[in-house]
């Protein structure tokens, strides 16, 4: 079991490292192509597209982010915190949202987004109110002893 603990601890803490040089990297990255694409647009005016891809980029790094937290929350508690996951799918759905081409889009696509919006943000509601709930309760309980 000990074994299985340190060998758990090691693949987390090289998955922070991993996420952390891939972020870096990102950010870097970005921050070129924002330079390089500024300078080449005529008037150093930007497209609607380069907008589009600028933020994709900005919130594929917010994703990146996420769940780095979510390994540090991990790493931490040695739990999975679903409200992050949770977090993390919201933002992941809002990039796609952002960035699609509702020309070339199949309604139905278009409704099945809807409704996974839907079902991510009352996922996220009720995991945040039970979570008041339970540390009103919590903080109650404490009072009582």
């Amino acid at each position: 079991m000990v074994f299985l603990k340190i060998f758990e601890k090691f693949i987390v803490w090289t998955l922070i490292i991993l996420i952390s040089i891939m972020l870096l990297f990102s950010v870097f990255d970005l921050v070129y192509q924002i330079i390089i694409r500024f300078i080449e647009a005529p008037n150093h005016i930007p497209e609607l597209k380069m907008l589009m891809e600028f933020f994709s980029m900005f919130l594929i790094i917010l994703i990146g982010i996420e769940l780095l937290e979510t390994i540090k929350a991990y790493l931490k508690d040695d739990v999975v915190h679903v409200e992050i996951v949770v977090l993390v799918a919201i933002i992941a759905l809002a990039r796609k949202v952002i960035v699609l081409d509702y020309d070339k889009t199949d309604p139905i696509t278009l409704f099945g987004m809807a409704a996974l919006a839907i079902c991510l943000t009352g996922s996220y509601f009720l995991i945040k109110k039970i979570d008041r709930e339970f540390g009103r309760k919590k903080k109650y309980d404490k009072k009582m002893l």
